[in-house]
């Protein structure tokens, strides 16, 4: 058994189209923590164009997505494949005499965390602690592997602000096959400021304030992983949407406002998300966070882009809302944009683009309801009582770092397809090679550019919090949303670990690599699309 510490001292909307019903599919078990059935409802909260009749998943004391504190006492995760139900693979753990599965693991700042990683299932795995400021034997990069019946312990400080972080597979080569299948589960840090918000707007967590984990699967097989030479190509996209591992999911709530905290835990799939009434016309919301935490002050948006491995904090309000009605948190139609290569097309970066996403009559797996860029719905929000009147939300949430000032020129970091793969800088991933050595302790600008013959790229960097600073070339259908003269949208204004790049847009970003790590630190840049990363469209990055 190998044990590691980190050595000491973190648009105008479009028209909602018609919605699409949901493929159909069943949960196999709810497990304790899942709100139980509400009565029947009024046929009137059924007749929505798509047919929601799973009840939610909330975490609770124990159970799915269960919130279970750590920092302190050591805990066991054990990834584990399961015979039936959602999730296929799972991470168990118990505490207390509590069962969890994929627990929401919750620690404040500061805090020492002690988790052991043993692996129940038959392949090899590691676990990634997505967001957090971690030394490199910590952060669970899929460069040392966990064998089938073995076990590795995790010791790390949490040094990030409070947000809403997340913990998946990273083994290279099968990450995408192990995230599908259902192994992840968030990690809620917590703070001063995070309970001072909460006190202001009388949110409770499992009651108030709802985590939401968007994904997606194939409904003729749910639990199986067999990509195609398309998906490999494109990112594998299911027919089915999912909420919590749920399909056709809705909440009860209350007419007044919700924290809705958003992971996109899907492999490939982008949503552009938004609410609507039942009568069409538009929920409001703040966003108040995205991946590194709070904002300074909240924006008031209409819909928001939300990559694989990003986080949106949201507040929704349902006061305007009848008691028997009901709203949608729907994904609206955009254009995916992939203007990549098909499989077996000679020509590198041909400008002869597959237009993957529309629907064919071709019958292909993939031209469903449910392609990329298609509009469907989550999850229904069903209004059963009045709710008490919403505190005034603060006008400011917290105070975000700031970065000195970046001592050199930007890195340059192009996104494309060659030979057959996607690269970074016409590179793939090589354990041997850092093709970028950052000095310890430096600021850099990274300018990353997507190739106008590419698709879109969500780019994650391990181990640190970054900052967008611009946007330049972004595709028409961002430009409703940009915020400010740099182009940026309000998803970028906070702390991020992942990006969107659109084709033909440059994004520009700076990060801090100050870190209290002895000695040098290797982590890694790369798409989020999970079988791009899969594929090679990684780099080690070298802080020393």
């Amino acid at each position: 058994m190998a044990t590691n510490g980190d050595h000491g001292g973190p648009h105008r909307p479009a028209r909602r189209r018609a919605l699409e019903r949901l493929a159909a599919g069943a949960i196999a078990a709810l497990l304790p923590a899942a709100r139980a059935a509400a009565p029947t409802m009024p046929a009137d909260l059924c007749a929505t164009p798509a047919r929601f009749d799973v009840p939610l998943p909330v975490p609770g004391r124990e159970g799915l997505l269960g919130r279970l504190a750590v920092g302190g006492q050591a805990i066991t995760l054990s990834a584990t494949a399961r015979a039936g139900g959602e999730p296929r693979l799972a991470y168990v753990a118990r505490a207390e005499g509590r069962d969890y599965l994929n627990p929401t693991l919750v620690a404040r700042t500061g805090a020492r965390v002690r988790i052991r990683l043993a692996n129940r299932t038959t392949e090899p795995t590691v676990t990634h602690w997505h967001g957090f400021t971690i030394d490199t034997a910590n952060d669970g990069n899929g460069e040392s592997l966990v064998p089938a019946e073995a076990a590795f312990e995790y010791a790390f400080t949490v040094r990030n602000r409070a947000g809403l972080y997340w913990y998946h597979p990273h083994p290279h080569g099968t990450t995408a096959s192990q995230v599908q299948r259902g192994l992840l589960g968030l990690f809620a840090v917590e703070d001063d400021d995070e309970q001072a918000l909460r006190r202001a707007l009388a949110i409770v967590p499992g009651d108030t304030e709802i985590p939401l984990i968007l994904h997606d699967r194939r409904s003729a097989a749910p639990g199986a992983y067999n990509p195609s030479a398309r998906d490999l190509l494109r990112g594998w996209y299911g027919d089915e949407a999912l909420v919590n591992f749920t399909p056709r999911p809705y909440l009860d709530v209350a007419a007044r406002r919700y924290r809705l905290r958003v992971l996109n835990g899907s492999n490939a799939r982008i949503f552009r998300l938004g609410f609507a009434r039942d009568d069409g016309g538009p929920v409001p919301f703040l966003l108040i966070g995205t991946d590194g935490g709070l904002l300074e002050r909240p924006v008031s948006v209409s819909e928001l882009f939300l990559a694989p491995a990003e986080r949106v904090d949201l507040l929704v309000d349902f006061t305007g809302l009848a008691v028997g009605g009901y709203a949608l948190l729907e994904s609206r139609a955009f254009d995916p944009m992939h203007a990549e290569v098909s499989p077996g097309q000679g020509a590198e970066g041909s400008a002869d683009a597959a237009t993957h996403g529309m629907p064919t009559a071709s019958g292909d797996a993939m031209a469903t309801s449910h392609s990329d860029g298609a509009a469907f719905a989550l999850l229904q929000f069903r209004v059963r009582e009045r709710g008490e009147p919403a505190p005034a939300v603060p006008d400011r949430l917290s105070t975000l770092p700031r970065f000195p000032e970046s001592t050199g020129d930007d890195r340059p970091l192009r996104l494309g397809f060659a030979k057959r793969r996607w690269r970074i800088n016409d590179l793939v991933y090589d354990v041997g090679a850092t093709p970028a050595v950052v000095v310890r302790n430096a600021v850099e600008t990274w300018l990353i550019r997507n190739y106008h013959t590419s698709m879109p790229h969500a780019m994650h960097l391990h181990g640190f919090q970054f900052r967008v600073l611009e946007r330049e070339t972004s595709p028409d259908q961002l430009a409703p949303l940009a915020v400010d003269a740099r182009g940026r949208l309000a998803t970028d204004l906070g702390l991020k670990d992942t990006v969107l790049v659109w084709p033909g847009e440059s994004v520009r970003i700076a990060i801090d690599f100050r870190h209290p790590f002895p000695g040098p630190q290797v982590y890694l840049f790369h798409c989020h699309n999970l079988e791009h990363e899969d594929g090679g469209m990684m780099l080690r990055v070298k802080v020393g």
